[in-house]
């Protein structure tokens, strides 16, 4: 039931970024939500709940063919999230990592299937400079969301389980 309510608590998070709380272009919580949901319920968990906050909020937002690539580099990064170690900084250099995937492999589906660019190694090359802009913020977000993210729930779970501290209780821990 823990798993169940912490994948709806991340897709809730995801899902409301991207649909009322918009921090910002190319900052979204759904690559933070499947890597979190990876690390500590399970690959599959985390495959779950990129996939399900991308219907979600595609279904509001609305989409085009291009989800074919966005939605599996979320789901293949979501998925990998498992094999990364519950460290702020590993993690934080996981979203860099994402982040850099994304970019190539979604910026190479719109040179494929957009018709924006012309087929050709110019054509591809252009496609990967104007999504240059992009790539920087959402680099920095990953990185930040993934790093603080990973930093505070390895102290929650250091509080609980470690130093006896139960949160559920309302009692305030002895120093």
């Amino acid at each position: 039931m823990k798993r169940l309510s912490l994948s709806l608590l991340l897709i809730f998070m995801a899902v409301a970024e991207r649909l009322w709380w918009d921090l910002g272009p190319n900052v979204e919580l759904i690559m933070t939500a499947g890597v979190l949901a990876a690390l500590y319920l399970g690959r599959s968990w985390g495959l779950g709940v990129a996939l399900v906050s991308l219907i979600i909020s595609d279904l509001v937002l609305g989409n085009s063919l291009i989800m074919i690539f966005t939605w599996s580099a979320f789901a293949l990064i979501a998925f990998g999230g498992g094999l990364v170690r519950r460290r702020p900084l590993v993690a934080g250099g996981y979203g860099l990592a994402g982040a850099l995937f994304f970019y190539f492999y979604t910026n190479l589906g719109v040179w494929l299937i957009g018709g924006l660019y012309p087929h050709t190694l110019a054509g591809l090359m252009r496609s990967y400079t104007m999504g240059l802009p992009f790539l920087r913020l959402h680099a920095v977000t990953s990185m930040l969301f993934l790093t603080v993210s990973v930093y505070l729930i390895e102290i929650i779970i250091a509080f609980k389980t470690k130093r006896g501290i139960r949160f559920d209780s309302g009692a305030v821990p002895q120093l």
